[in-house]
């Protein structure tokens, strides 16, 4: 095995920008993945009506919905983005580690960065949902949302909703935001306990409270008994595996822990991806994330490589960089946006699902551009906000190359 295929990439030595390459890229499949999913399964009427209805007949719209079947898992999407934060959130106080095990992260200037980093982004995100919802209702007398009330606007800007109050309005995804914050408020617990037992042991511990989490789940299902719950949620225990297991990966690179050859990685994806999508189509979806938290692991470690990186700079991984730069903005805006896209084109019937995919995909199309535009009036603020706010210059000086990643 050569160098190339086993030597994590330098930190910011891609662009000027400190932004990395293969993060960006995985960043931004993991968006489109969730986009596209969405446009699919709320657009379209899918393979089993299409195919009562084609059959195995040579009609373009018919062979357009067979081939993209591989879309129907784009909410994995989901546990990629858990991994790479992980990565991201940790890569910092991995090295401060290394350099000394008595190192301690500043929790008030990373609580800061954070909520300017999140906020921003998911404040006007939730405005822009108020928007187009009320819009919906006005015009066509149909709630596209949970709940549109003040309560649950507020439980959702308190990333509560599923606790005290259901979701808000048609951004149903927003689950996710919350458990990503509950990941961030027990970080600390995850930095304290790899200072004293080190980081094997705490990935081992996270996949046994994952594990167990969802084992009683399956068994008794008693998230069921939370009245508020929607999708799923709102309890983070069953990712935390996923997300620590990112956090891991920053421990191997700065030497912390001993990583996995990319031979023994490639095994575990090759076994761990397949049990995951059988999981998932079986609507086992809690037991699928540490699965496939383990298959993206893999991805993540053989991107971080020199030779992996490499991969990611031919044409696509250009493209899937350049959308991963605005990929949470992408994320925040899409579900409203589509729902508002339906409207238009259905305006007799605004949750009809069609028997092509080129409404879905047109609104795909529709929402990349737009969310482009989110990202430059507001995202890009919150970036440079969050670059800087809360740091004392002893903070300046060991942050600045990594800013961008995170």
């Amino acid at each position: 095995m050569s160098e190339a295929d086993t030597t994590f990439i330098q930190p910011v030595r891609d662009t000027a920008l400190g932004r990395m390459l293969s993060i960006d890229a995985l960043r931004g499949l993991a968006a489109l993945m969730v986009l596209v999913y969405h446009a699919r399964s709320s657009m379209w009427v899918g393979i089993g009506s299409t195919y009562s209805e084609y059959g195995l007949s040579l009609n373009p719209n018919a062979w357009l919905g067979y081939f993209s079947l591989p879309f129907s898992y784009g909410g994995l999407g989901v546990t990629l983005f858990f991994v790479l934060s992980g990565y991201c959130i940790h890569r910092r106080g991995a090295k401060l580690l290394a350099q000394s095990r008595a190192s301690d992260l500043n929790w008030n200037s990373f609580a800061i960065r954070r909520f300017w980093r999140i906020y921003p982004t998911y404040f006007c995100a939730l405005l822009l949902t108020v928007t187009i919802d009320y819009w919906i209702v006005s015009t066509y007398g149909v709630n596209p949302g949970q709940d549109n009330s003040l309560l649950a606007f507020g439980v959702s800007l308190l990333t509560l909703q599923g606790f005290v109050a259901p979701f808000y309005g048609s951004n149903g995804v927003f689950w996710t935001l919350a458990m990503e914050i509950h990941l961030y408020a027990a970080y600390p617990l995850l930095f304290y306990l790899s200072q004293r037992i080190g980081p094997n042991r705490v990935l081992l511990i996270t996949l046994f409270v994952s594990f167990g989490y969802t084992v009683g789940q399956i068994t008794t299902g008693f998230e069921e008994y939370l009245p508020h719950r929607f999708q799923r949620g709102p309890i983070f225990l069953p990712y935390w595996f996923t997300w620590t297991i990112g956090f891991y990966l920053a421990e191997v690179e700065a030497e912390r822990a001993k990583g996995l050859s990319n031979k023994t990685w490639a095994v575990l994806v090759f076994v761990s991806l397949p049990i995951g999508l059988v999981l998932t189509t079986s609507n086992q979806y809690l037991l699928a994330e540490i699965f496939c938290a383990v298959a993206f692991a893999g991805l993540i470690q053989g991107s971080l490589t020199v030779r992996g990186e490499q991969i990611w700079r031919w044409f696509g991984g250009q493209l899937f960089a350049a959308v991963g730069v605005f990929s949470y903005s992408l994320y925040a805006v899409h579900a409203p946006l589509l729902v508002a896209y339906h409207s238009l084109i259905s305006p007799s019937e605004p949750t009809r699902k069609f028997g092509t995919l080129w409404p879905a995909i047109g609104g795909v199309a529709l929402v990349i551009p737009i969310a482009y535009f989110f990202f430059r009036t507001v995202e890009a603020w919150s970036i440079w906000k969050a670059a800087t706010a809360g740091l004392t210059k002893a903070d300046e000086v060991v942050t600045s190359s990594n800013t961008n990643i995170q």
